[in-house]
């Protein structure tokens, strides 16, 4: 009985550690085209970030979760040279070349603040939004370690024609974990926000 009672006292406090320790992620926007009426069978990831490392961890976990719903999922990093700038047409043209019929490009807004954000109108071609979104990245933000919120955004673009299909910006609250479950758990979110908005069969 007094072993019970421990058990049931110390309940709250393994509760609020459980809490304390959750990565969660939501939306704070969203759009799609409706008059698109295709679905994501190909698809190259592209991960915008100052960090290489980030990068591949992006690119490798949207493309596993990809995997995991039937779609042929490359990372833009296995595909690409490294010994060239990652350019607008690099980026088409492996991905072209390696039949995805659709890009997701994904990166950071920024970290901890409650900064709004509103889909710019050159989003809505792949080569105008990539150049401005590579040079917003490798500014003034950095991803850090313990940060209280990170705010994303994540395109998705039909290869062919350059124009953009479906967006969301999600905010993750880390509570001190790293930045790799934070793109763990924005991965997962985006990948089942789009088989909800019928992008995904």
């Amino acid at each position: 009985m007094a072993y019970t009672k421990k058990i049931l006292c110390a309940f709250p406090f393994i509760l609020i550690l459980m809490l304390s320790s959750c990565t969660t992620t939501k939306f704070e926007s969203a759009w799609k085209d409706t008059s698109y009426r295709g679905h994501i069978e190909s698809i190259m990831v592209v991960g915008v970030a100052e960090r290489l490392d980030i990068r591949k961890f992006f690119e490798s976990e949207f493309a596993r979760q990809f995997k995991e719903h039937g779609v042929n999922a490359i990372a833009s990093v296995n595909v690409t040279s490294s010994e060239k700038e990652l350019t607008e047409d690099v980026i088409l043209t492996a991905a072209r070349k390696h039949g995805a019929d659709m890009i997701l490009l994904t990166h950071l807004l920024s970290i901890g603040g409650t900064t709004s954000y509103q889909l710019p109108k050159h989003a809505s071609r792949f080569d105008t939004y990539y150049d401005w979104a590579y040079a917003y990245v490798n500014g003034p933000l950095y991803y850090t370690q313990g940060s209280k919120s990170v705010l994303l955004a994540t395109n998705l673009y039909e290869t062919k024609t350059e124009t953009l299909i479906w967006s969301v910006t999600t905010k993750t609250v880390d509570v001190h974990e790293s930045k790799f479950k934070i793109i763990k758990s924005k991965s997962k979110a985006v990948v089942k926000k789009l088989r909800k908005d019928k992008l995904l069969r």
